[in-house]
C-alpha cells in the first residue's frame, strides 16, 4: 500500500505485516506532522512529536554533522542534565563508533540501533557508552538518517532506557518515517527559501517594527510604490512617505532597495528562528577519525 500526503506521493509504502493499529497511529501522526505551516523554525519538534507518537522513548535528539567545517550541531526534545557535557563527550568519540559517526551508508541507510553492533554487555564497556549515554540515563540508542543538504549528515536518535532493544516492528515503523521525515525536511527547506523571497510581517516587527510599519515595508520588499502601497493601505501618499522616511531611520539604512534587503535578510533569520527556544542545544567540535 502507497500513501499520498496533502497530494504529494512520498512513496510510502506500508508493509501488511503491521498491525492495523500501528497504520492507524503512522497516519495520524503524519498528518500532524505534516500541517501546513511547517518550516525549519518548528521541523525538529515536529519531528519529535511524530516520532514519540510511534515509538516509546526516553528522549529523541536530532543532530547534523557539518562536514566541511568539522562540528555537530546536536538538539533533543526536552531538557536533560548534563546534555552539554555529554554532546562534547560524542564529538569526541562519535568517529571510533559506527553506531555513532554520523555515516549515512550504515545498514544501507536503513535505521539501525545498538543490537545491530553490541551486546547490552559490551555496549556498556566502551566509552561512548560511559561518557554519552549513560550520564544520560539511557542505555538503548536507534539512529534514523535524514537525508539534507550537501556538506551536511543529519540524524535522528531515539535513546532509551532499559535491557530489550527496538524491535523489529519499531524498526519497520521507522524505516516507514525515513521518508516522511526527509520528505517533510524537504518542504521545510523549500518553504525557507520562499518565504526569503518575500518580507514576512511577523519578522519584522519581531526586529522591532511597528504594525503599520512592517506592514509598509514587507511591499516595499515586494517592489511596490508609494502610490500603490497607499492604494493597498488605504492611506494617503503622503502618509507612506512619512512611514517610509521613519522606517529607513528606524533600521540604519539609507534607501528603499537596502530596507528591502534588510527586510528579506531578517526574514531569512526569523524562520530559522527555533520554537522551542528552552530546549537543550549543542554545537561541538567532532574529532576526525
Amino acid at each position: 500500500m502507497v500513501i499520498d500526503f496533502i497530494g504529494l506521493n512520498f512513496g510510502l509504502v506500508v508493509p501488511m505485516a503491521l498491525p492495523d493499529k500501528k497504520i492507524k497511529e503512522f497516519l495520524e501522526a503524519s498528518e500532524v506532522f505534516l500541517k501546513p505551516d511547517l518550516g525549519p523554525q518548528n521541523y525538529a519538534e515536529r519531528a519529535y512529536d511524530f516520532i514519540n507518537r510511534l515509538i516509546p522513548n526516553e528522549f529523541i535528539a536530532f543532530g547534523t554533522l557539518h562536514l566541511d567545517e568539522g562540528h555537530l550541531e546536536i538538539g533533543a526534545n526536552h531538557v536533560l542534565p548534563n546534555f552539554a557535557q555529554a554532546m562534547e563527550a560524542l564529538g569526541q568519540h562519535m568517529q571510533d563508533y559506527a553506531l555513532y559517526n554520523w555515516d549515512p551508508t550504515v545498514n544501507q541507510g536503513k535505521p539501525f540501533s545498538r543490537s545491530d553492533f553490541y551486546t547490552a554487555r559490551e555496549f556498556r564497556q566502551t566509552a561512548v557508552y560511559s561518557l554519552t549515554m549513560q550520564p544520560l540515563g539511557v542505555d538503548n540508542h536507534c539512529a534514523v538518517h535524514v537525508p539534507g543538504v550537501d556538506g551536511e549528515v543529519s540524524f535522528f536518535g531515539i535513546e532509551r532506557k532499559g535491557a530489550s532493544d527496538f524491535s523489529s516492528d519499531e524498526k519497520m515503523l521507522l524505516q516507514m518515517s525515513q521518508s516522511l521525515l526527509s520528505s517533510g525536511r524537504n518542504l521545510a527547506l523549500a518553504h525557507n527559501r520562499s518565504t526569503a523571497r518575500n518580507a514576512n510581517p511577523a519578522a519584522l516587527m519581531r526586529a522591532g517594527l511597528t504594525v503599520r510599519e512592517a506592514d509598509v515595508l514587507t511591499l516595499v520588499s515586494a517592489g511596490q510604490s508609494n502610490l500603490e502601497i497607499s492604494e493597498t493601505l488605504t492611506l494617503s501618499v503622503d502618509t507612506i512617505k512619512e512611514y517610509v522616511s521613519r522606517i529607513l531611520s528606524k533600521i540604519g539604512v539609507s534607501n528603499r532597495l537596502s530596507a528591502a534587503l534588510w527586510a528579506l535578510r531578517v526574514t531569512h533569520m526569523d524562520a530559522a528562528r527555533p520554537t522551542g527556544d528552552q530546549l537543550p542545544r549543542a554545537l561541538v567540535p567532532v574529532r576526525s577519525a
